[in-house]
């Protein structure tokens, strides 16, 4: 989708949650957790929807999210002075709360996935672990079982929040890891575990962390220069990985979405579920993009926690598959694109931070 110079041009503003509302709500997901191999294979032989093949509404889509993008950034440029001021109570809290909640989320994931608690359709819980997520079951990589141990240990350490910035690092190294094991398939996670990485080794455990309580840095912060060069880098990686998702699954397998939308009983709202899915790869799309380049922030982590949020209770689906989401979004809609400063040491969690 293509997009005018103006989405160079500024920072976050409300009025796109209501634009985005009105769209749809991006699916995230993903569907090789919630369809069984065989159904993806045979899925994978239909034929796309007449709308997914048809350059008329392809073109249409873009336009219309160009120009909603457009209206959006404008507004944005205009009122940033009034989302600067109503997110100014919440802001100190990114480097506290919001790192917290990240750092629980992807303990969460980690334990879940060394144990396999977090198994995909059709396959027992407890049984079977996997790097992540549910679908890279170390069981098709022979002679990597330590890995069991070692997303263990690291989310251990990441619930209680002991070496937290180099459990950061560990997280962007399995990442990589991850690629070379499993090649191209783990592209559609490698980028949001290592941004959630990058993000803690920059900014720490935050509030009721081992870390924090100790007064230890396990390892020095770089440069405030260097950092936040990094800061958007987790947040370029973050966005792109949307959108990655939606044109390798949605947009150009869309059968699978619309099987997950079927088997959920997906509300339609007067729509077939083949116009639905492809509202929903464009308002992802979108919303990656937005991320990527640092647009809109805040509104957008506001919409995907929402969706999220939303597609768990009606496919039935448990939030934790998403928690490594749900934590960067949290100090998305905190921080907006920005790098939080670090809170000083024994602020407490709604302690507010010093400048």
């Amino acid at each position: 989708m293509a997009f005018p110079s103006t989405l160079f041009r500024s920072r976050p503003i409300c009025l796109f949650a209501a634009a985005a509302a009105l769209c749809a709500t991006p699916a995230l997901s993903h569907e090789a957790w919630l369809l069984t191999p065989s159904e993806i294979e045979a899925l994978a032989l239909e034929p796309n929807p007449a709308i997914f093949q048809s350059r008329l509404v392809l073109g249409g889509g873009a336009l219309i999210a160009s120009f909603a993008a457009a209206l959006a950034l404008a507004a944005e440029d205009r009122f940033r002075h009034i989302e600067d001021r109503l997110a100014s109570p919440i802001a100190p809290y990114a480097a506290t709360l919001g790192a917290l909640i990240l750092r629980l989320g992807l303990a969460a994931m980690l334990l879940l996935a060394a144990t396999g608690g977090l198994p995909r359709h059709g396959v027992v819980a407890w049984t079977e672990p996997t790097l992540f997520v549910p679908d890279m079951q170390l069981q098709m990589v022979p002679g990597w079982d330590w890995l069991i141990a070692g997303q263990a240990l690291i989310g251990l350490a990441l619930a209680i929040g002991f070496g937290t910035r180099l459990c950061g690092l560990a997280m962007i190294g399995l990442s990589g890891l991850g690629l070379g094991l499993f090649g191209m398939p783990f592209l559609s996670y490698a980028p949001h575990f290592a941004a959630p990485g990058l993000m803690l080794a920059l900014i720490g455990g935050g509030a009721i962390s081992v870390d924090r309580l100790l007064e230890d840095r396990d390892m020095p912060p770089p440069a405030p220069v260097v950092a936040g060069i990094l800061w958007r880098a987790a947040l370029a990686a973050v966005g792109l990985g949307f959108v990655y998702l939606s044109v390798a699954y949605k947009l150009t397998q869309p059968t699978l979405l619309i099987a997950i939308l079927e088997h959920g009983n997906f509300p339609s709202f007067g729509l077939g579920l083949d116009w639905i899915a492809l509202l929903m790869t464009g308002v992802e799309i979108v919303c990656g993009l937005l991320l990527a380049l640092g647009r809109l922030t805040r509104v957008v982590a506001l919409v995907l926690i929402g969706a999220i949020s939303f597609l768990a209770v009606t496919l039935g689906e448990t939030p934790l598959f998403h928690a490594n989401l749900y934590g960067m979004m949290a100090i998305f809609a905190m921080a907006g694109p920005r790098i939080p400063a670090e809170a000083p040491r024994g602020v407490a969690i709604f302690g507010r931070v010093e400048a």
